[in-house]
């Protein structure tokens, strides 16, 4: 007699999709239902009642894809996404499994094997790059997921939570016309994000907008973290001809920055301004205090959740992709040139 594997086996496909095949879920593709139809046709699979209704239960679990412990656990940013989506699946009575994965272990992994036999309800991907080809396996999968602060190049149909990063980058730049900048360096993350993809392409986009130079000995890479700003920053000091300030795109780098920045005896914001962004709370206390581009992470992560949850109830979304608005915070790390 054939299983519900054997039925998996021969459409190509994971048991769990064949699953929802049979309790008439809507998160499978046509493709995929068709693929299953015929392998239950051709191997003449009887479901038994009894593990048909242990299907159709929940496991009260979602998975959560995020980078690598080390900076999963030490950024604020990312504490306060996880904040918000812990209180919204609190109050369903939900459990989030976490999965720090490092981006090479994201490229080597196949995400069927996180989801496993009906593991979890639903999967939260934080923070996913560019090029991610294996998010298409959640959609193959048939599993509700959601794109959190991090988009894929071709994957503007699937849900997804995010910053409106070129409005935040157009915000900070202009606040540093506005003082008199003329000379705008910039401290990004990895390229392989989309969120440091826009934010890049908004920076010479608004410096050619004001008629302002680039200068490719002003922009370096921070990868996000607070280390990263600090090499980053020396970086740009090294440059024969300094910026007069430098927006970096996250508060960690911005940090980082301003540590190489007193080391090397360059005032902030006397002889550099900068701009970091993501408004951590650190950033109100920290000394100078940081003029940020504020963007809320724990609204991001409620609003991921309750997209979650409205799909798992298989209920339409009104808006596939929420894009949240920047707000620039100014503080003590900016100043006009006289």
């Amino acid at each position: 007699m054939a299983t519900i594997k054997d039925v998996a086996k021969m459409a190509g496909v994971t048991i769990g999709t064949v699953s929802r095949v049979l309790n008439n879920k809507k998160w499978v593709s046509d493709d995929c239902k068709k693929k299953v139809l015929v392998a239950i046709k051709d191997l003449h699979y009887k479901p038994q009642a009894h593990a048909r209704r242990l299907r159709q239960k929940h496991s009260q679990i979602c998975g959560v894809i995020a980078p690598h412990h080390t900076s999963i656990f030490s950024s604020p940013f990312f504490t306060k996404i996880m904040e918000g989506l812990e209180e919204v699946a609190a109050g369903k009575q939900y459990r989030l499994l976490l999965h720090p994965l490092s981006e090479t272990a994201r490229a080597q992994i196949s995400y069927r094997t996180l989801l496993g036999d009906g593991s979890v309800d639903g999967m939260f991907v934080l923070n996913a790059w560019s090029t991610d080809a294996s998010i298409r396996e959640l959609t193959e999968a048939n599993v509700p997921f959601i794109l959190i602060n991090g988009k894929i190049t071709g994957g503007e149909d699937l849900p997804y939570v995010g910053f409106d990063n070129r409005g935040g980058v157009k915000k900070a730049i202009e606040h540093l016309v506005a003082l008199g900048h003329e000379r705008i360096g910039m401290i990004n993350g990895r390229m392989t994000t989309t969120n440091a993809m826009e934010r890049f392409q908004a920076f010479q986009d608004m410096l050619a907008g004001n008629k302002l130079e680039f200068h490719n000995d002003w922009v370096a890479d921070g990868e996000f973290e607070e280390e990263g700003g600090y090499k980053a920053a020396l970086k740009i000091l090294a440059a024969v001809r300094r910026p007069s300030a430098i927006l970096c795109a996250s508060d960690l780098m911005a940090i980082g920055a301003m540590r190489a920045l007193k080391e090397k005896g360059v005032n902030v914001p006397d002889d550099m301004s900068i701009v970091g962004f993501d408004n951590m709370e650190e950033a109100a206390y920290h000394e100078p205090a940081l003029t940020t581009v504020a963007f809320s992470a724990y609204e991001m992560g409620k609003l991921a959740a309750h997209k979650m949850f409205q799909m798992i109830a298989e209920e339409p979304l009104l808006e596939k992709a929420t894009t949240l608005q920047a707000e620039l915070i100014e503080r003590e790390t900016t100043k006009k040139i006289n």
